[in-house]
């Protein structure tokens, strides 16, 4: 589940937390020793709190020389808004330095870049994304003119983050790998593991679990991240919300134990709130609601005494995930209302989707059917709205990935071109011997070209079988089921044909894994999931669209036919021989069956009717087929 986290990036605590200096310094030093100092400021930043950045403001100053107009204007720069506490008199300051600059005859670069990403960095308090990312799309331009590597990767870091934090993941993740280009380039330690971070969150953001983690890992272990704190908790944080996603939860506790004792020896309270905060979604996933209410508690206390308000939407999440799971109803409806209600009006369709379907099995345990469908089926709309948009921001990601690798195919082509018309030239002044070596040049290079556009292709096909399929179970995923299913909807009515949807549930599966273990559980998934596409025709389709959730879908099929093939799904998952996985366990099934109908505008209203059936089944004792034309 995602969660709220610092940000760790240097330029950011650069410009947000020195304070004001003197009016008058010391002995003006030479301009290399200046020009040292700017550039470890540059590359290490100005500390992690405001007294460490007051430090290094005063330390940088110390070096200014005397009536030197270009080391004044980038020491400002380095210092923008250091001036001002709050954020509107610290963006006036960043908008009056950013005129002056401008208005220079030859207005220099690098300051251009820093007072850019300082008015960015303050608009993102409060200002609409589009206006951010302008500011910091200039910045970027500005720090390429500079010809000064280390600027522009840190740069490229710092729009890196603020795409990701505006959900741009796809722009996030391109520059994130382009700033991990340029600053590798530079040599530079830390800026290079500080940007590892960036690269892992954004993969974690875009749901790459085994790239974030590499990534993320990398950073944990360097030990330039590790010689600074705040550094390391924001490797062991994104870890923790990490593993908690991927149901790794004894890994997740290790990582949120280890942040918490760091900001507890850092006497960092806000810190500790958050990593609490995430430790008890650990707890409360992994099935331990009294363990995730203590963690609650210290975590609101840590806020109390930071003064930082946290983030009381999730902590009501949590809190009312906990109270269900102890029987107390009410307080936890109280709480799951809270929350539903402040992301409906964000528009948060990603944490909505983890709120709603806890809601509606309070709800159907309360007796409320019809409210607990009603959020079942707003839980499939924001789920689909959450995986479409992480869908296209994949797509993006990899049609930019292709593109890149497509233009260094075409720049290489065009210079191997130039080298053959060279190689011709020289061949026809030398002597007629040079044309045998021309010609053998020209074989090679189309052999390799040809080699080159071969592995593109390749792994082209590659990426679109990996976008189409589930990778535990084999089946088509979420997004390639949705795809099928609309298609299917548009056949069926253009023909006039029927068309079934079948919504299946394994039966007690939680219990599965809380008993026998997550390996075991994945086992099982694999299971069914074959048994049910060997029993499926060619022209059918078995998808797995998430958790033990399997969605078939049946074209040129009656409700009276699906209804047998649905059964037959039935009796040969509630046959399965598990004895080689646990001696003993067996599993069932309860679906839901569905036919298209002429009131239905697309396939998600004939889904949402086998979803309906499908629970109907569950209420009804599970291990049971019911269609929705006759329940």
């Amino acid at each position: 589940m995602p969660r709220t986290l610092r940000h760790g990036w240097t330029l950011g605590l650069l410009l947000a937390s020195a304070t004001a200096w003197a009016s008058d310094g010391p002995a003006q030093p030479q301009a290399a020793a200046f020009d040292a100092a700017f550039a470890k400021a540059l590359r290490e930043g100005m500390g992690t709190t405001p007294a460490e950045g007051t430090a290094a403001v005063e330390a940088l100053r110390a070096t200014l020389p005397a009536n030197d107009a270009l080391r004044s204007h980038r020491f400002d720069a380095m210092a923008c808004g250091a001036a001002q506490r709050d954020r509107k008199a610290a963006l006036a300051k960043a908008d009056t330095l950013l005129a002056a600059e401008q208005a220079r005859p030859s207005p220099d670069p690098t300051s251009l870049a820093l007072l850019y990403a300082c008015r960015a960095a303050y608009l993102a308090l409060g200002t609409d994304t589009a206006i951010v990312e302008s500011a910091y799309d200039a910045a970027v331009e500005a720090a390429e003119r500079s010809n000064d590597p280390m600027l522009l990767g840190q740069l490229l870091s710092l729009r890196s983050s603020a795409h990701s934090l505006s959900g741009e993941f796809a722009k996030s993740l391109i520059d994130a790998l382009a700033a991990q280009d340029v600053l590798d380039d530079s040599g530079e330690p830390f800026a290079i593991a500080a940007n590892l971070q960036n690269v892992g969150i954004a993969y974690r953001r875009m749901g790459e679990a085994a790239r974030a983690e590499e990534y993320l890992r990398r950073s944990l272990e360097d030990e330039e991240i590790r010689a600074r704190w705040a550094y390391q908790m924001v490797s062991l944080l994104q870890l923790g919300y990490l593993y908690d996603e991927s149901g790794r939860y004894d890994e997740a506790r290790r990582m949120l134990a280890d942040a918490i004792e760091l900001c507890q020896h850092q006497e960092s309270h806000s810190d500790c709130g958050y990593a609490r905060v995430g430790l008890a979604g650990v707890e409360v996933n992994d099935g331990a609601p009294r363990r995730a209410l203590a963690a609650l508690e210290q975590a609101e206390a840590d806020f109390a005494e930071s003064g930082d308000p946290g983030d009381p939407t999730m902590v009501a999440l949590v809190r009312g995930q906990a109270m269900a799971r102890l029987g107390r109803d009410a307080e936890a409806l109280a709480l799951l209302d809270r929350a539903v209600a402040t992301w409906t009006t964000e528009g948060n369709d990603r944490y909505l989707a983890f709120a709603l379907p806890e809601r509606a099995r309070l709800l159907e345990r309360l007796g409320r059917e019809a409210d607990a469908v009603a959020d079942l089926r707003r839980f499939i709309e924001s789920h689909a709205n959450d995986d479409r948009l992480r869908a296209e921001q994949r797509t993006d990601f990899m049609r930019e990935q292709f593109d890149a690798s497509r233009r260094e195919v075409e720049n290489a082509e065009l210079k191997a071109r130039e080298a053959l018309r060279l190689q011709e030239i020289e061949g026809l002044n030398a002597a007629r011997r040079w044309q045998w070596t021309a010609i053998s040049l020209a074989v090679v290079l189309v052999i390799v070209l040809l080699v080159v556009v071969a592995r593109q292709i390749a792994k082209a096909r590659r990426l679109r079988l990996l976008a189409m399929t589930d990778p535990l179970t084999g089946l088509a995923n979420r997004r390639h089921t949705d795809y099928r299913g609309s298609e299917a909807f548009k056949m069926a009515r253009l023909t006039a044909q029927p068309f079934c949807v079948l919504a299946i549930d394994i039966d007690h599966f939680k219990a599965v894994n809380d008993t026998h273990g997550h390996a075991v559980g994945d086992t099982v998934l694999q299971r069914v999931g074959r048994e049910c596409q060997r029993t499926l025709r060619k022209l059918d389709l078995m998808g797995r669209i998430g958790g033990e959730e399997f969605t078939g879908l049946l074209p040129e099929t009656a409700e009276p036919a699906a209804r047998q093939v649905a059964e037959r799904l039935r009796t040969g998952v509630e046959s399965l021989d598990l004895d080689d996985v646990v001696p003993g366990l067996r599993v069932t099934i309860s679906i839901g069956v569905a036919q298209m109908r002429d009131a239905d505008p697309d396939f998600a209203g004939v889904l949402a009717r086998a979803d309906a059936a499908m629970y109907r089944a569950k209420q009804g004792g599970r291990n049971r087929v019911v269609s929705d034309e006759t329940a």
